[in-house]
């Protein structure tokens, strides 16, 4: 099988098992629940192995990871009673492909354009003879989607740029301080004591240096 995630679909589901011990204690058929992961392989019609939802898949660094840990997504909306779904892109998102093409492709577990255009191999040639070309085909629409995000980031930021240098020259700029704007605010300390707050305007200055002369 390859080692690659786009290629598998976990398929999460509740099965009954015959339980022997109790079936004997109870002398009739006792059956319990068991929730149990179907693992769907792209390319791989008649392979699908079962394993119990909540059995090892691996240990890391002595801490076993289950089945249901290692998709959590997928396991959740199981619990959850929701459609269980492959993650990815839909194949109704591949312009190139026929309804027909698309449920030849969903019986051979293929259910998102990262899938088809991951095969090969084996995995590949099983899907038939246009496999090759369906698959650069998928490649390309995957450059072209990430190529088409990446530019209409590109263009968010760059408008919310303009935006913010367009909000900036609406702003009031506050005039320099020139000579005769000192000035002005050296004569109303000397009036007053205590140099004018802020940054008024030289016309602000002068009406109230104006009035403290009139004042005094």
């Amino acid at each position: 099988m390859q080692n690659d995630d786009s290629l598998v679909v976990p398929f999460f589901k509740t099965v009954a098992e015959p339980d022997p011990a109790a079936s004997e204690k109870a002398g009739r058929p006792i059956f319990r629940n068991v929730e149990m992961v179907e693992v769907r392989i792209a390319g791989e019609r008649n392979y699908q192995p079962n394993f119990p939802a909540h059995s090892t898949w691996r240990t890391e660094n002595g801490v076993p990871i289950t089945y249901a840990m290692r998709w959590p997504d997928a396991y959740n909306r199981f619990a959850a009673s929701k459609e269980q779904v492959a993650d990815g892109t839909p194949l109704s998102e591949l312009p190139f492909l026929t309804e027909a093409k698309r449920a030849e492709l969903r019986l051979m577990k293929v259910y998102t354009a990262e899938a088809l255009a991951s095969l090969d191999g084996k995995n590949l040639a099983a899907i038939g003879a246009q496999g090759r070309e369906m698959k650069n085909q998928a490649t390309a629409y995957l450059a072209n989607a990430s190529g088409s995000a990446n530019a209409t980031a590109m263009a968010a930021e760059l408008e919310a740029l303009r935006a913010e240098v367009a909000a900036m020259r609406q702003e009031p700029q506050p005039e320099p301080e020139t000579p005769d704007k000192a000035k002005l605010k050296d004569d109303i300390e000397a009036l007053t004591g205590a140099r004018p707050r802020g940054n008024p305007s030289v016309d602000t200055l002068k009406e109230m240096l104006a009035d403290l002369k009139v004042g005094a």
